[in-house]
């Protein structure tokens, strides 16, 4: 079940991101994580032929210094906000029944149960909003992992990570492990909140008399007749 709501949960995100993203920062942000990445690039060039940052052979070096500059752009993307606030669905109504409301929470959990028909409406605006949440967060987590792997690569290349130096071998690693747990976990919640979508518009709209809450009663009908009628 995880690695199916995974898997279509990539395919939901890759395919309707653009509902939930504001293009114009999507290109700022790749602007300003180029521009980033090129400055800190020119910064250890500078450093490396002045002060010596880094002492070994010029391809060595290089190669180090691409990888730096990668990873310092990728992290700085990660906190550059993308999310289209006129896309952002509306937030739910009280539904005032904590029964209901934790029923309808259950239909984005590993094992949903079936749905009830009059909670039709509500797993479906609820899938939106997760969707929505989930899309913003995938798109602005996944650059975390990759900035600390490709942190790694570079200490690896420079020769500042061996056994020596556990901790620069084994920190940025553990670091993109870390938050790749939160990249899955957003993808997923994508993927089971497509499903319960899904779910929910098989099932007939409830009647409009089917919501929960007190019958209309019938007003009172006298069981004694006047002496003149």
């Amino acid at each position: 079940m995880v690695k199916g709501a995974l898997g279509v949960g990539w395919g939901v995100y890759r395919a309707r991101r653009h509902e939930f993203l504001d293009s114009a920062k999507v290109r700022r942000r790749t602007l300003v994580g180029t521009f980033v990445a090129l400055a800190v690039g020119l910064f250890l060039v500078i450093g490396t032929v002045y002060w010596d940052i880094f002492d070994g052979p010029p391809v060595r070096d290089g190669v180090a210094i691409i990888f730096f500059s990668a990873a310092a752009g990728c992290l700085l993307m990660a906190f550059l906000p993308v999310a289209d606030p006129g896309a952002a669905p509306s937030p739910g109504k009280m539904l005032g029944d904590w029964r209901r409301s934790e029923r309808i929470e259950r239909q984005f959990g590993k094992r949903p149960p079936a749905i009830v028909s009059e909670d039709r409406d509500e797993v479906i605006a609820g899938s939106q909003r997760l969707l929505a949440t989930s899309v913003v967060a995938v798109d602005r987590s996944k650059w975390v992992p990759r900035g600390y792997f490709l942190a790694w690569v570079a200490f690896v290349v420079a020769g500042m990570a061996s056994l020596d130096e556990l901790t620069l071998l084994l920190l940025p690693l553990i670091f993109s492990a870390l938050y790749s747990t939160t990249v899955v976990t957003s993808v997923t919640a994508a993927g089971r909140a497509d499903a319960a979508h899904h779910r929910a518009l098989s099932l007939p709209p409830a009647p409009a008399d089917s919501s929960p809450g007190r019958p209309k009663s019938s007003p009172p009908v006298s069981r004694f007749a006047l002496p003149d009628e």
